[in-house]
């Protein structure tokens, strides 16, 4: 039998009865379908605030060759119907599904065929055209103010500000000077996994107390925001034949000079991303 790979999702409840419960239907169902393999089980509390599914959620956004969730029904994941049904269609996004143990449909087929193309359907335009329009407004935005529009600032800045028009990022000393360390040490370590394993060995954590992945390091190391500049990328979305997911081909890439301070000399980074570019080519040989 061909064995699949898989995440597990569930969400407790203060009632440990219930949670015994489901551990008992959960196990019930991989034993008689022990085809699943479960690469890591994420987990809410009533008090986690979402943390499991969001992190379920980023790590599909990095590693996707998972490509299916394994979760015990809709309500466990979510009351709330159409936050199940975002939930769906991000995973759509990545060519993701999910098996749910304990099934609950609408009051007919019909109904529950209309949820499915909805949420696909979301999930097609989101692909599509969304990423190209957010861009285009992005960068309409940082054109006139200098600051980065949206998102998360990189490790090491802050928004500043109340709203859109008053923002300004300003510098986290204590994260600034993690992010130089890591430049410096790469340099002198010549090498992600060595440079893991020295934040590992010397508690040099992310802002939310994790421990920092290799991805996560090399996103640092490549981030250009770092130097001053902000990046604003246009891309057109081009169908593949055999491949049900669409191709992302880069039309435009745009720098622009921003308004924050620069953490890291562009000598600094320069001679990190030829490093990496160097290592990169001789891993690919």
């Amino acid at each position: 039998m061909q064995k699949t790979d898989v995440y597990l999702y569930l969400k407790y409840t203060s009632d440990e009865k219930e949670n015994q419960r489901i551990d008992k239907e959960v196990n019930s169902f991989l034993k008689k379908f022990n085809k699943y393999i479960i690469l890591q089980k994420f987990i809410d509390y009533p008090n986690s605030e979402e943390s499991g599914i969001i992190d379920l959620m980023n790590l599909l956004r990095i590693e996707m060759r998972v490509k299916r969730i394994i979760a015990y029904s809709r309500s466990n994941i979510s009351k709330d119907d159409i936050f199940v049904m975002w939930i769906e269609k991000e995973l759509l996004k990545y060519d993701t599904i999910i098996r749910y143990i304990y099934s609950e449909y609408l009051s007919s087929n019909e109904m529950e065929l209309v949820r499915e193309r909805i949420i696909g359907a979301f999930a097609r335009y989101e692909n599509n055209k969304l990423p190209n329009k957010l861009a285009a407004h992005r960068e309409y935005k940082s054109l006139h103010s200098g600051v980065k529009a949206s998102g998360n600032c990189p490790v090491g800045y802050r928004y500043f500000g109340k709203t859109s028009k008053d923002k300004i990022i300003i510098v986290i000393k204590e994260e600034a000077e993690i992010v130089k360390h890591l430049y410096e040490k790469y340099l002198e370590l010549k090498s992600l996994g060595l440079l893991k394993r020295y934040c590992d060995q010397n508690n040099i954590i992310t802002r939310r107390g994790k421990r920092f992945s290799r991805q996560a390091l090399y996103n640092i190391l490549v981030n250009k925001f770092y130097i001053g500049l902000l990046s604003h990328n246009l891309y057109k979305y081009i169908g593949i034949k055999g491949n049900p997911r669409k191709k992302g081909i880069l039309i435009r890439e745009r720098r622009i000079e921003g308004k924050h301070e620069r953490i890291i000399p562009k000598e600094l980074f320069e001679q990190v991303n030829n490093l990496l570019e160097k290592n990169n080519k001789h891993k690919n040989d």
